[in-house]
């Protein structure tokens, strides 16, 4: 009896154990697999993407919040920050904010702020150029004063841990102030872009059309309210110099990008006067170009729209 059962164990171990052989063999030998290899890759460069962007929203709401603010809520707003910088940098602005506290209390003053551009210097610092609108009052009753400048921010930045106060994981480790200027200079003639990484331009209109003749190598993401932020991932193969425009309403924006590994343009505000005024046709009508939006539809439900 028992070496009947023994034989019997025997048999189904054999049994098992060819099965999970040929499973083994059948999982090695599926394309489908390769795939999954593939996939994987492409998720640690995806990742790397959203670190670049997460890293731009972390600036883009920093920089807003140390700008902006007005007498009443001075205090409130910039020791907030404090938890998103280092402990020595965070002492020093709260030493700061706390010398400063009741004389700007005093007065009628509000600071606005607009980030005009954002770029990645050659170190791994950051280069924002602000422009500032200041009205002031010596006293709460007093006729204010309007003045207007930019202001140039460079700051470095250090991974820390995530936290309900900073869901970034970030911390600004070093913050100068260099320099100011009453003129804008900080708009480049040509946009620096590097290979992989995303750059984001803010349209003072909403896009309608944008013109890519390099689509395979410059991947294009656009969310548009009143007005369109487009943001640009430069791939592989995309030529050292590039050119595309885009178009909204009344206005056509044209652009020269530049791969460089130096330097890069995180962010541009885009003003509406470098915009040049769009001719209206007259006559027949023409088809309709098929515009980003259509193409989005295209891709994402696997249909062809027609003019």
């Amino acid at each position: 009896m028992k070496v009947k059962i023994l034989s019997a164990l025997l048999l189904i171990t054999f049994l098992w154990a060819s099965f999970v052989s040929y499973k083994y063999w059948q999982i090695k030998n599926n394309p489908r697999v390769v795939a999954i290899t593939m996939d994987a890759a492409k998720g640690v460069l995806q990742n790397t993407q959203v670190g670049e962007m997460e890293k731009l929203t972390f600036l883009r709401q920093f920089l807003d919040r140390y700008y902006n603010y007005d007498s009443n809520n001075f205090w409130q707003s910039q020791t907030s920050l404090a938890s998103l910088m280092v402990g020595p940098l965070a002492d020093t602005r709260v030493r700061e904010v706390s010398r400063l506290r009741e004389k700007i209390q005093q007065k009628n003053l509000s600071h606005l702020s607009r980030l005009v551009s954002l770029q990645r210097l050659k170190d791994g610092r950051y280069k924002a150029t602000t422009h500032l609108q200041i009205t002031e009052a010596a006293a709460k009753n007093d006729e204010a004063t309007k003045s207007q400048l930019y202001i140039t921010t460079i700051l470095k930045l250090q991974s820390a841990e995530r936290t309900l106060e900073n869901p970034w994981g970030l911390l600004v480790s070093d913050m100068k102030i260099e320099n100011s200027a009453t003129q804008n200079s900080a708009l480049p003639a040509v946009i620096q872009v590097s290979k992989g990484n995303p750059t984001v331009l803010l349209f003072p209109c909403a896009i309608e059309n944008i013109d890519n003749s390099f689509e395979k190598n410059l991947n294009m993401k656009i969310t548009t309210l009143n007005v369109s932020e487009l943001q640009l991932t430069p791939q592989e193969g995309l030529p050292e110099q590039a050119t595309f425009s885009a178009t909204c309403r009344d206005e056509e924006y044209k652009f020269e990008l530049r791969v460089s590994s130096d330097l890069q343009d995180l962010y541009v505000s885009i003003p509406k006067e470098m915009g040049v005024i769009r001719k209206k046709d007259s006559g027949a009508a023409k088809p309709r170009k098929k515009d980003v939006y259509d193409k989005t539809i295209e891709n994402v439900l696997g249909i062809q729209l027609e003019n």
